[in-house]
């Protein structure tokens, strides 16, 4: 045989295995195609309930080909409590199937995959403005792919827009997103923005994100659906509040969020970090909040978030029986809250530590019998402020009101001393010349405060008179 021939015999076996390839993954990709947008579909519905949005993906349609398939579908976004209003987001794409999809090859990139598609917005009466704003360009484009192991990304291009809408104007650049999917749904999101800009030039209104990034991970919990594990970054540059009193400026920003498991507990960790605040112009120091919500029974929270879920797309004004029981199912599981702000401005410190281990959610009885302290495993109430500390912040805030600097800090100069004497004379707070402290603690069945025994009675005098007055 010639070598010419036994050639052309391997191309065209190669060519026919393609063809027959590219019929197969076709078929599967379909399928497969379907089933992504049903966990898509899925994840927004759980997202979205807490943003007060109902989005979701409908009207599909899937043409299939040889090489490569049509599709279409909308992306209809809702609010909840206004469903009649709905805005849609028109998509058409083409699908390529494997092993080596046409779009891949093209770009000399020989990775066999399922399937690779490229879906572009198109127009309608909701994007038409967009489509002017990108002066014709297509705004946004979402290319997949995905493998054998139907696990893939989705990267999200949109061209930098400056929109006029009813009462203002939007501008958005540099945005650049992409999602990582496993066959079970979502687990990676990296997320880019440079700048975002509302103004509503006539009411001296506006609100301008810059720098804003996203970097999250998530291990699902196949047997909790509205849980999750893992490791979630958000951070930014500027953001910028500015209405007809002036601006309120959060400057360098991130918050990060950590979720582990061990056996059927959660505990969950997160860190903000405002690295300065000011409003109008008055500098009221750096922020950072450490906060933890430890020992939590998952299938208890996990059946929680659902009631709760459920029972906001019913928009009742007041809690439902179900959403009671739940409640008070959740706290019997003694979950651990901790809250810890801590303010640093130019004269010092101030910082607070909230620790509770809840132990039961029979308040009605506790407070009747007298028996508060029960309802907790531990409490932990702790301040540390120092004075020059507190006189700065109480003179910025005092500055707001428009007065001078001298005036503001004579006046929270006496503001603070005389709170001060005050606590100290009721043997609520401690001062050593410094700082001032407070320090409320329930150790061996007894409440301490600075060392102080409360008597328990006394606590549950105080906490009857509280809800007597919230009820008038």
């Amino acid at each position: 045989m010639k070598k010419s021939t036994l050639t052309l015999g391997v191309i065209a076996a190669l060519g026919a295995a393609w063809v027959g390839g590219a019929w197969y993954t076709g078929k599967v990709a379909e399928e497969e195609f379907v089933r992504q947008v049903n966990l898509v579909n899925k994840d927004l519905s759980q997202s979205a309930d807490s943003l007060g949005l109902d989005i979701r993906f409908d009207h599909v349609s899937f043409e299939r080909g040889l090489f490569s398939s049509k599709t279409k579908y909308d992306i209809l976004v809702s609010e909840l409590e206004n469903p009649s209003k709905t805005w849609t987001l028109p998509f058409e794409g083409t699908l390529y199937h494997g092993p080596l999809p046409l779009n891949q090859l093209s770009h000399f990139n020989f990775m066999p995959s399922l399937f690779s598609s490229v879906d572009l917005m198109t127009k309608n009466e909701t994007t038409v403005p967009w489509f002017e704003a990108t002066k014709g360009k297509t705004p946004m484009t979402v290319t997949t792919f995905v493998d054998y192991n139907q696990s893939g990304s989705s990267h999200v291009d949109l061209v930098p827009f400056e929109a006029v809408m009813e009462e203002g104007t939007l501008a958005v650049n540099g945005l650049d997103m992409k999602l990582g999917f496993k066959r079970d749904g979502v687990n990676k999101l990296d997320f880019a923005l440079n700048k975002l800009q509302y103004s509503e030039p006539d009411k001296n209104v506006s609100v301008e994100f810059n720098d804003l990034k996203i970097d999250a991970e998530y291990q699902r919990i196949p047997e909790w659906t509205y849980l999750s594990t893992g490791k979630q970054s958000l951070s930014g540059g500027a953001v910028k509040l500015i209405d007809s009193e002036g601006k309120v400026e959060f400057k360098n920003w991130k918050v990060d969020f950590d979720t582990v498991r061990k056996d059927n507990i959660l505990d969950s960790g997160a860190k903000i970090v405002f690295n300065g605040i000011s409003v109008r112009d008055a500098d009221l120091g750096d922020l950072t909040i450490d906060m933890a919500l430890n020992h939590v029974d998952g299938e208890t929270f996990n059946q929680l978030i659902q009631v709760y879920n459920e029972s906001a797309k019913q928009q009742h004004d007041e809690l439902t029986d179900e959403e009671v029981q739940i409640t008070k199912k959740f706290i019997d599981t003694q979950p651990q809250f901790i809250f810890n702000p801590t303010l640093n401005n130019k004269a010092g410190k101030l910082a607070s530590n909230l620790d509770i281990s809840m132990a039961s959610a029979d308040f009605e009885n506790a407070i009747s019998q007298g028996k508060i302290f029960r309802l907790f495993n531990h409490f932990i109430f702790k301040m540390d402020a120092n004075k020059e500390a507190l006189i700065e912040e109480a003179a910025t805030v005092l500055q707001l009101d428009r007065l001078d600097k001298e005036q503001a800090t004579k006046e929270a100069t006496e503001q603070v001393n005389l709170g001060i004497k005050n606590g100290v004379q009721q043997g609520i707070l401690v001062e050593d010349g410094k700082s001032v402290k407070l320090d409320l603690v329930l150790e061996k069945g007894e409440l301490k405060l600075n060392g102080n025994v409360i008597p328990e009675e006394q606590v549950a005098s105080m906490l009857f008179l509280m809800v007597m007055s919230m009820g008038q």
